[in-house]
């Protein structure tokens, strides 16, 4: 029998963490920047505060915890792994709260091993909306829960569950704070706008009929949200027609009442992920990437001692010894579980999220908006991410699988909803319209939902997290929760862990007082010295200090190219650069194109065609750093477009299933990617491309165009597109299997009457 425990630390936060918000910046501090966040909507503002672990520095006692800077190699931290060493605690997953759990446990004192069969982070930690939000949304479903009808006949359990879920938001609150204060090199708040269009809103937000009033009584809201953080964060506020036409010129916004504003924190997650993995490495524990579990090592007792893991580079298998063990699989945690007990109860309802991006011009610089009421009843977010647009998320049931692949029904139903808020075409340019050509990328993941794996069936998940304990073999698991609390939800299990495990000298947990890797030292001035030292441009500047902290000045050192303003850029329009590459690999445990491209440099996330474009110079970089062989290389290669390939992108992965046995009607459908009943310049562009016969410049795809344009509307109906294809005729089509995408190749355009226009060859 399993022994669970529900997790709902006590509302109030500690006595020292008030004194944070009130002792040292003091209450006339507190409403001065306030003041400051009301005028000025600058979301990096929170680089000017005194940071909790700054404040409370000179508490923390760091005997059995020092730091270093400089993180030993992939191949030494195997070879610790595999030397007979006994470690204290040893975690399974890399992910933010695996990865999170090590990071506690080796500051406790504790010697601790992490291993992740992947890349730190590369699964749910890395797919998330980007938020680090406190949840908003389940004080909304909380209320509605209560109101319920059906409680009536058991009002004490609703109240409980009621305030179980308030607590969960007072706890989110808190580690929020402590995340962007910590961590100014990572994060930042953002204004997020609530566009309200009528004064009684129905069918009402999260199906309850007391709801039909939140546009009257939302900015109240926002403020009771406001005071939950103690007012530590930018002050909530209301944003009227006329500043929003400012703020929001692509929106609809002339049937708007008012916007209603408030903040969340913001990250890229990825890099998070991956840093809390290598803090814990600077604090001394043996971290691995690649590393994965295949078998569990008992004692004569039948308590785990241990594991048998493979590296999943060299294909060496060997043991790992350790006092305590620790699952910390997000919603791969019940795949765990099964190799200890192939018949173990679920503990984990995983749920599927997918997300859009979108060019950056589709939100306003620096402020996003949430739609509370979807066609759905989902809530729905449009944030500015890294110079982008990102949308999301969708929810659906389902087994957790890897790939990044979201459904196209998905994809179509996000556009569908942004489509709503956009000016209507109602005179000539007056009207925008997202296009399904303007998704740059999109990708799926999977948040845990905890579950009592002993509940009857039909109980309801959770979204706070769930610490397990098997009395029979000693191991723990730990699963669900919400990234904000990822650092919560390693204290609690290693409470948990020191307590049963009996680690009489593991001190008490001290991650709220440290910055994660490249935090300490940092300051809103680094991207201004990165331009002074190096030469680079403010916006490469800018990336390398959110993306690194004071490491940036570390990784325009590596390389010896003498590019000027301080080095070459991978693609075109990004700021991302060759010498991050060599860095990651030197000393990040980067050992793959995919996690340069996925989650060290978010380029797949943020544009799937410009990774693939990146491919190549990645590959090459990558194979002088680490010593690839020819044939290591175009293995890595394939694996990587393999993987790239599950982004979705400008056009739909159905249309790229097309084969020899299509009519030429079929393929006209699949050139109109957005289904309007034509074919625009950027389609025909972007299906040459997919089919494997891109343009070689603008002007070349732009004649190609105007060939088959013959009535010069700038469209191609399907009159003009068969009258074309029949005049050039199908000469050869290349199928290398049923599901692979065929060949085009187009021939040489002239000028004027010579122009022969593009064949498919």
């Amino acid at each position: 029998m399993l022994r669970i425990s529900r997790i709902a630390k006590n509302s109030t936060y500690s006595s020292r963490y008030y004194t944070a918000t009130g002792g040292v910046l003091g209450v006339g501090s507190v409403i001065l920047l306030t003041s400051a966040y009301n005028d000025n909507e600058n979301t990096n503002t929170n680089t000017n505060k005194v940071t909790y672990a700054e404040e409370k520095a000179p508490l923390i006692n760091f005997e059995n915890a020092k730091r270093t800077e400089s993180i030993p190699s992939r191949q030494t931290q195997i070879d610790t792994l595999s030397s007979g060493k006994v470690f204290d605690v040893l975690v399974i997953g890399g992910g933010a709260t695996g990865a999170g759990t090590a990071l506690d446990a080796q500051t406790r004192g504790l010697s601790t091993a992490l291993i992740e069969r992947g890349d730190f982070g590369n699964e749910t930690s890395s797919r998330s909306t980007k938020l680090i939000w406190a949840g908003i949304r389940y004080i909304a479903t909380a209320c509605s829960a209560l109101l319920r009808f059906r409680n009536v006949l058991r009002p004490m359990d609703a109240i409980d569950d009621f305030l179980s879920e308030f607590r969960m938001v007072s706890n989110c609150h808190k580690e929020r704070r402590l995340l962007l204060d910590n961590n100014p090199h990572l994060t930042n708040w953002i204004p997020i706008a609530v566009p309200m269009d009528s004064w009684i809103s129905w069918p009402p937000p999260f199906g309850h009929p007391v709801f039909a009033c939140a546009p009257i009584v939302m900015p109240l809201v926002f403020k009771f949200y406001d005071g939950m953080s103690g007012f530590t964060c930018p002050a909530s506020h209301i944003m009227g027609k006329s500043r929003a036409e400012r703020k929001f010129p692509q929106l609809a916004a002339e049937n708007a009442k008012y916007y209603s504003v408030f903040y969340e924190g913001q990250h890229n997650d990825a890099r998070t992920a991956t840093y809390i993995a290598l803090t814990a490495a600077e604090y001394g524990a043996c971290v691995s990437n690649y590393t994965e579990m295949v078998e569990i090592l008992y004692d004569k007792n039948g308590k785990a001692n241990g594991i048998k893991c493979k590296d999943n580079l060299s294909g060496k298998v060997f043991d790992v010894h350790c006092k305590s063990l620790v699952f910390a699989g997000g919603p791969f945690t019940d795949h765990m579980r099964k190799i200890e007990n192939p018949n173990c109860k679920p503990a984990v309802a995983a749920a599927a999220g997918t997300h859009i991006v979108l060019p950056g011009y589709y939100c306003a610089k620096g402020i996003g908006m949430l739609d509370i009421n979807t066609s759905d009843g989902r809530f729905l977010f449009f944030l500015p991410w890294q110079g982008k647009t990102i949308v999301g998320t969708t929810d659906r049931k389902g087994p957790a699988v890897s790939t990044h692949t979201p459904p196209e029904e998905e994809i179509e139903w996000l556009l569908k909803e942004c489509q709503k808020y956009l000016k209507k075409n109602l005179g000539k340019d007056s009207g925008l319209e997202v296009k399904r050509t303007d998704v740059l990328s999109a990708w799926q993941g999977f948040r845990p939902l905890a579950s009592d794996p002993n509940a009857p069936p039909g109980a309801p998940v959770s979204r706070d997290h769930v610490i397990s304990e098997n009395p029979d073999t000693g191991i723990t698991f730990i699963t669900g929760g919400k990234w904000t609390t990822y650092r919560e939800m390693a204290e609690d299990v290693m409470d948990r862990v020191v307590k049963s495990a009996g680690f009489d000298k593991a001190g008490h947990s001290v991650t709220e007082h440290i910055p994660l890797r490249g935090g300490v030292g940092y300051s809103r001035n680094v991207p201004i010295k990165l331009v002074q030292d190096y030469g680079v441009s403010m916006e490469i500047a800018e990336h390398l200090a959110r993306t690194y902290g004071v490491h940036a000045f570390d990784v325009l050192k590596e390389g010896n190219d003498d590019a000027p303003r301080g080095g070459k850029v991978l693609v075109e329009g990004y700021p991302f650069i060759e010498r991050e590459v060599i860095y990651a690999c030197k000393h990040e445990m980067a050992v793959s194109i995919t996690d340069m491209l996925t989650t060290r440099m978010r380029l797949a996330f943020l544009d799937s065609s410009a990774a693939q474009e990146a491919l190549p110079r990645v590959a090459d970089i990558m194979a002088k750093t680490l010593g690839w062989s020819k044939s290591q290389k175009k293995e890595e290669l394939a694996k990587a477009e393999t993987i790239l390939g599950g982004f979705g992108g400008p056009v739909p992965s159905k249309v790229k299933a097309i084969d020899s046995t299509h009519s030429i009607e079929d393929l006209f459908n699949s050139f109109d990617v957005n289904k309007n009943g034509y074919i625009d310049y950027d389609e025909l562009r972007l299906c040459m491309k997919y089919y494997g016969s891109p343009f070689k410049n603008d002007k070349e795809a732009m004649d190609a165009f105007k060939f088959i344009d013959k009535n010069g509307d700038g469209k191609i109906d399907k009159d003009e597109f068969m009258n074309w294809w029949k005049t050039k005729n199908l000469r050869r089509i290349q199928t290398r299997t049923p599901s692979d995408t065929f060949k085009l190749s187009a021939d040489k355009l002239g000028d004027g009457a010579d122009s022969r226009g593009a064949a498919f060859g």
